[in-house]
């Protein structure tokens, strides 16, 4: 005997997904909120937040970083050896202001390319879409397309799937998103993000 209501021994929960807008807002909240901090702060969320990617989303955070890796280097350089400041003697030609300003650009680099590659993780293409053409809702009424941003935004994750595993991209003739209405958690996750935004422009 079990009490009424309870699931039956042995049967499976059901998790309710959030909707791809709700995850998109989240993550960029948490960008936000992370790549404004300074110092330690920003050290301990960028190992975090990273090493949660690292764990997560493996597949998508290794190409991410691989096609950065010039940019980062770039990045290193230009602060590194181009800004004036205090000499160090164990790094020729660097400054230590430089050095600091380096890690900082970078580290929010890095964020940015964990958070992306959560997302892709957790969001398939057409979610992805659905996702970004629902926050575009709120300014259809001032002339913004968002079904030509949609469907753009869809050819182009398409061909960037296609030259991943090494085929020609499909064009297709009907773009299909997933229809999820929003639910409590999502409305959650939204005062949270809101929340977590404010926080952030008031600190």
């Amino acid at each position: 005997m079990h009490p009424p209501g309870a699931p039956a021994p042995g049967a499976d929960f059901v998790v309710i997904p959030l909707h791809p807008a709700s995850q998109i807002v989240f993550g960029f909240a948490v960008l936000v909120a992370a790549t404004a901090t300074e110092g330690w702060r920003l050290a301990a969320a960028t190992t975090i937040i990273v090493g949660v990617a690292a764990c997560t989303a493996p597949d998508h955070l290794r190409p991410l970083l691989r096609r950065t890796r010039w940019l980062l280097l770039t990045l290193v350089a230009m602060f590194g050896w181009l800004t004036p400041g205090t000499p160090l003697s164990w790094v020729p030609g660097a400054s230590e202001e430089g050095l600091v300003l380096a890690a900082a650009h970078g580290a929010r680099l890095l964020l940015a390319l964990a958070v992306v590659a959560m997302l892709l993780r957790y969001l398939a293409p057409a979610e992805l879409v659905a996702g970004v053409r629902s926050l575009l809702a709120p300014l259809a009424p001032l002339g913004v397309p968002r079904d030509r941003i949609a469907v753009r935004l869809a050819l182009t994750l398409d061909e960037v799937e296609a030259a991943r595993a090494g085929r020609a991209a499909a064009i297709p003739e009907v773009l299909s998103l997933p229809d999820r209405r929003c639910g409590a958690a999502d409305w959650l996750v939204g005062i949270s993000s809101t929340l977590l935004l404010l926080w952030t422009w008031l600190a």
